[in-house]
């Protein structure tokens, strides 16, 4: 599918991961939706950022954990563009919390965040592309999904369900010509998490540095593109080499 003027999605983009990916998206003459769980200064900084490259751009806010306002936000798209040629499931949330002492609210707020939402997005999105001839799916799931990290059962446990609901939204919606695909990031720079407080990590990953949004971005970007019609139900691990047998022998990881 040509990328040209594509309407694109990209769910927690009003910083890190998520607005890199909605700039370079919108770069690549995409119409971009940005959005964000609430109103904020982050998110109007991010949306004007885009529509200053945009060929065209709106902004949604809905609260990931809130089904109806995820339905709204759709309605709101369905509206304003009548598709969607690209979802980014990149919102996510995570609490580091030791497992004994994870409260029951607590765990429920990072599977509807991390996990629910992206299935009720990719559901919604789902049916409008399987109507519209096609689409594509990318689902920013983590490297703990495979291999978990201390203090954090319950967000591995949610980015461990997105890579099987990769996969079997990947199996089912192959026959609409929709590709759904993951990619499992590693440590990367952003506004929350600058590079220089991870230097302890520089060690463990065998590119001797953290990752950058952009280069997330790039390949977000490359994914959706029609050069990657064929890739579907993969998940992609971008970490710099860390979990090449590098987190066994760090336990803090």
């Amino acid at each position: 599918m040509s990328r040209n003027k594509n309407v694109v999605l990209i769910t927690g983009s009003s910083r890190g991961i998520g607005r890199e990916i909605a700039m370079e998206l919108a770069r690549q003459e995409c119409r971009v939706i940005v959005h964000g769980s609430r109103e904020s200064e982050k998110l109007r900084d991010a949306y004007e950022q885009v529509q200053a490259i945009s060929v065209e751009s709106i902004c949604v806010v809905a609260n990931l954990s809130d089904a109806e306002a995820i339905r709204s936000a759709f309605k709101t798209i369905q509206n304003h563009f009548g598709r969607l040629d690209v979802l980014v499931n990149n919102a996510a949330t995570q609490n580091p919390t030791p497992f004994l002492d994870i409260k029951e609210e607590d765990w429920d707020f990072v599977q509807s965040v991390n996990l629910k939402a992206p299935f009720l997005c990719s559901q919604l999105a789902g049916r409008m592309m399987r109507e519209q001839g096609g689409g594509k799916i990318v689902n920013i799931s983590s490297v703990h999904a495979k291999d978990p990290k201390r203090n954090y059962a319950h967000y591995s446990s949610s980015k461990g369900g997105l890579e099987t609901l990769t996969k079997a939204m990947a199996m089912e919606l192959a026959a609409f010509n929709i590709q759904v695909n993951s990619l499992m990031v590693g440590a990367i720079a952003t506004d929350m998490t600058p590079a220089d407080r991870c230097e302890n990590l520089f060690s463990a990953i065998p590119a001797g540095r953290i990752g950058t949004a952009e280069e997330i971005a790039r390949l977000v970007s490359f994914i959706v593109s029609d050069k990657c019609d064929y890739l579907t139900g993969a998940s992609i691990t971008i970490d710099g080499g860390l979990t090449l047998g590098f987190c066994a022998s760090r336990p803090d990881l």
